[in-house]
C-alpha cells in the first residue's frame, strides 16, 4: 500500500466493518450503532457544508429534528409508511435549509455561527408552541417498520440494514458532489471566494446548493432517528444536539466522508463509556477525551490515521512522496483532503 491508496483503504476498511458488525455485535449494541449512523448521516451533511464549502452552521441539530418530525407527522397523520416518509423528510428539510441559507449568505464566520445557533436554540420552543402540529410535550409516535419474514427473529438486524442503506445513499450523494466539477468549485470558493468569483463561480448558487444538500442529509438522518426510536418529542432536539453534531464532525475529520461515521460513533458511545467509568465524572472524562483527540490531531481521527500510516511508510519502506516532485506534491495534497 502506498500513500495515494490510503484514503481508499480507509473507506474499504470502514465498509468491511459495517458489513461484519451484525455478526459480532449483540442486538442492543447493534441498535446503538443504528442510532450512531443516523447521527452520522447528519454529520456527513455538515462535513460537506463546513469542511468542503467553508460555511459554519450550528443549526444542523434543528434540521435533524425537522426531518424527524416530518417523518413522524406523515406517519401519524396520514398513515404513510415509515419507509416512504424518508424521501419526504430529506426533500422538505432541504427546503427548510435553503430558507435558512438564503439570508445567511450575507453573513460569514462568527455571525453565521451565532445566527444558526439561535435557530437551534429556538427550535425546541417552536415545537412546543405549535403543539397542534407537533404534539407538544406529548410528542408524536411512529409505527414500527414491517420486518420481512427472514428477519422476523431479529428485527434489530433489519433496522440496521435499513439504516446502512440510508447511510449508503448519503455517501453516494456526497461522493457524486465532491468527486467532480462541483467538488472543485466548492473547494475553490472555500479557499478564496474572490478568486473563485473572478473565475466565473456563482457563489450564491454554490453555497445554496451546499446548504440544501447538507440539510437534506440532516433530514434523512432525522427521519431514520425517528423510525429507530418509535417516538419523538422536543426534548430529543435541544440545542445540545447541534453542538454534538459539530463535535462529531471535528473529531472524525471535517473534510472526510469516513470521519462523519467515526464522529457519529464517538458522540453516541464515548459519553456512555465515560459514565460507566465514573458516573460523577463522566462529563469530565468525556471533555478530556475531546481535548486529547484535538491535541493529538487537529484534523480528527482520520487525519491521525493518515499521519500514522505515512510515518510507518517513511520508516519501513520510504514510500512517501517527495515534495520536490510535482507528482509528490499532488500525493501530499490528496492525503491532506
Amino acid at each position: 500500500m502506498n500513500s495515494r491508496s490510503l484514503p481508499t483503504f480507509i473507506k474499504v476498511g470502514a465498509a468491511a466493518i459495517a458489513l461484519i458488525a451484525p455478526v459480532f455485535l449483540p442486538d442492543f449494541l447493534l441498535f446503538e450503532v443504528c442510532i450512531a449512523l443516523s447521527y452520522s448521516i447528519a454529520v456527513l451533511g455538515l462535513n460537506l457544508l463546513m469542511g468542503f464549502a467553508g460555511q459554519i452552521c450550528l443549526a444542523q441539530g434543528a434540521l435533524f429534528g425537522f426531518g424527524a418530525y416530518v417523518t413522524a407527522y406523515l406517519n401519524a397523520e396520514f398513515g404513510l409508511s415509515p419507509y416512504w416518509t424518508l424521501p419526504a423528510a430529506a426533500v422538505l428539510t432541504a427546503a427548510a435549509g435553503l430558507a435558512v441559507g438564503l439570508p445567511a449568505l450575507r453573513l460569514q464566520g462568527l455571525q453565521l455561527a451565532i445566527i444558526t445557533f439561535g435557530i437551534a436554540a429556538a427550535f425546541p420552543q417552536a415545537l412546543l408552541k405549535f403543539d397542534w402540529l407537533t404534539g407538544g410535550v406529548s410528542g408524536l409516535p411512529i409505527d414500527s417498520l414491517e420486518t420481512p419474514a427472514p428477519f422476523a427473529g431479529r428485527p434489530e438486524l433489519w433496522l440496521y440494514l435499513v439504516t446502512v442503506a440510508c447511510a449508503g445513499v448519503a455517501v453516494l450523494l456526497v461522493s457524486l458532489v465532491l468527486f467532480g466539477d462541483t467538488g472543485r468549485t466548492l473547494r475553490a470558493q472555500r479557499d478564496n471566494a474572490q478568486i473563485a468569483e473572478a473565475l466565473g463561480v456563482n457563489l450564491t448558487k454554490v453555497r445554496l446548493w451546499a446548504f440544501g444538500i447538507s440539510s437534506a442529509l440532516a433530514g434523512l438522518g432525522g427521519g431514520v432517528f425517528a423510525i429507530l426510536n418509535g417516538f419523538i418529542s422536543p426534548q430529543s432536539f435541544l440545542a445540545a444536539v447541534s453542538i454534538n453534531i459539530v463535535i462529531a464532525s471535528i473529531v472524525g475529520g471535517t473534510t472526510t466522508i469516513t470521519g462523519a461515521f467515526i464522529g457519529g460513533l464517538f458522540i453516541v458511545f464515548v459519553p456512555t463509556w465515560t459514565s460507566d467509568i465514573n458516573l460523577a465524572l463522566g462529563n469530565v472524562i468525556y471533555g478530556l477525551a475531546l481535548i486529547g483527540v484535538m491535541m493529538i490531531s487537529g484534523n480528527g481521527v482520520v487525519g491521525l490515521v493518515k499521519k500514522l500510516v505515512c510515518g510507518m511508510l517513511q520508516t519501513t519502506s520510504g514510500n512517501v512522496p517527495s515534495l520536490k516532485s510535482i507528482q509528490g506534491r499532488k500525493q501530499w495534497i490528496a492525503l491532506r483532503k
